[in-house]
């Protein structure tokens, strides 16, 4: 398969209140791509001029869902090719230098690479958190962003051809446990409401089987146990999620029957 360079990259960045991690992550693709997007949400703290100061282009739309603000931040990049990377996120040396690689010598339309998520001052090795594989470089007009609120999923065209990237983007997952436990909170709640409004009904599979298959998955078959009381933790969240999202989707379908009545 020949070799083409890639022409110009756009690295992309959705943002609100990041002030804290911001730096870690521009830092890291500084002089990865032609160009630093940063797509804000009306920050209030010092977000935006820590962007400027790594002179990014800036620009503020109000947040309406995660999948929307995403296709909105790879619509408005400069440039066909993007790197997407979170506030949270920053990359490893080692997937820096496979990014540049790439982007001299490209036989792919995108690349997946693999996530190490943190808590605190652990880093997650096994379970349901490592290898968390993404599709983050990629050619926009072969991979389009799909998923439902509030996971994006970048999902490539038919025929689109998906390379590897080796190195780690390593990602600030949560400050403690109660972070997690707030995530979990937040997100699940956006989730039964992406899901009542496509249309799925609660079941006793999705209420009960669910997370227990998700902890099962986390925690045996992907090995969340070999990284200790984290592992157990981190596969007792995934469960809990899915759990508090099946219920929250059962009470908002019932006040709406009780509304017909």
């Amino acid at each position: 398969m020949p070799s083409t360079p890639i022409p110009a990259l756009s690295v992309v960045v959705m943002t609100y209140n990041e002030e804290i991690n911001l730096p870690r992550c521009l830092e890291s693709v500084k002089g990865l791509g032609e160009e630093i997007f940063v797509l804000d949400s009306f920050s209030t703290d010092r977000t935006l001029d820590i962007a400027r100061q790594f002179n990014a282009r800036v620009e503020q739309h109000p947040f309406g869902s995660y999948v929307e603000q995403k296709k909105r931040l790879v619509d408005k990049a400069a440039h066909d090719w993007v790197f997407c990377i979170d506030a949270d996120e920053y990359l490893s040396d080692e997937l820096r230098k496979s990014i540049l690689s790439v982007k001299a010598k490209n036989k792919f339309d995108g690349y997946f690479n693999n996530r190490r998520n943190k808590i605190g001052d652990r880093w997650i090795n096994h379970g349901s958190w490592y290898p968390d594989r993404k599709i983050r470089l990629f050619d926009r007009r072969l991979v389009k962003i799909t998923g439902q609120d509030p996971h994006d999923v970048m999902t490539p065209e038919k025929g689109a051809r998906i390379g590897h990237l080796k190195g780690d983007l390593l990602h600030l997952a949560d400050e403690n446990f109660e972070s997690r436990r707030q995530k979990n909170e937040k997100h699940s709640t956006r989730a039964a409401e992406a899901l009542f409004n496509n249309g799925v009904k609660p079941s006793l599979f999705r209420q009960y089987i669910k997370p227990a298959a998700r902890f099962f998955s986390s925690y045996f078959l992907r090995l969340g146990f070999l990284d200790g009381y984290y592992g157990w933790f981190v596969a007792k969240s995934e469960a809990q999620y899915v759990r508090m999202r099946e219920e929250k989707l059962k009470v908002r379908r019932k006040k709406v029957e009780l509304n017909k009545e």
